[in-house]
């Protein structure tokens, strides 16, 4: 199935997930600096996947490497959620392995991107943006592709 959604607007809400209560504080002051003014932040993928029951995001901001559920489970199991699948998740991570070790067990399927701490308000926009044009290509894609209609049926016997 594939994905296609708008990219969050600052008017949205952003959820950022960190066990790491310094760099909660710190990624909310980056998306602050982008114009976003609805933040909500979790220390743990349990507590986010609580959150999303009851509020919809633009964009989703998680660390990959916390205790308990990893950044790469709760993004999955996010993605089950019919409020998560329709905003970017972005990966956090300090270790670009960590991240190289994700795309190699197909996490890329279901995030839509991975950004080394520590990074800066710029280096957000980037990645947003790169993520954008993605989904761009994809709308055109979708939009190329031919309408499959199904096959009639044959008429019946004596009709």
């Amino acid at each position: 199935m594939v994905l296609i959604y708008h990219m969050p607007e600052p008017t949205q809400p952003v959820l950022i997930i960190d066990d790491f209560a310094t760099m909660t504080r710190i990624m909310m002051g980056i998306v602050q600096q982008l114009g976003f003014v609805e933040v909500d932040t979790c220390q743990s993928g349990e507590a986010a996947l609580a959150k999303l029951s009851s509020r919809k995001y633009g964009l989703i901001l998680c660390d990959l490497e916390m205790d308990g559920m990893t950044g790469a489970e709760f993004a999955g199991r996010a993605r089950g959620n019919p409020y998560a699948v329709q905003c970017p998740i972005v990966i956090t991570t300090a270790n670009r392995e960590s991240a190289a070790q994700c795309v190699r067990d197909g996490v890329h399927e279901f995030v839509d991107g991975f950004i080394l701490k520590p990074f800066k308000a710029a280096d957000l926009q980037t990645k947003l943006t790169e993520i954008e044009e993605r989904l761009r290509i994809k709308r055109r894609h979708l939009e190329q592709q031919p309408v499959l209609t199904p096959p009639k049926e044959p008429a019946a016997a004596g009709a």
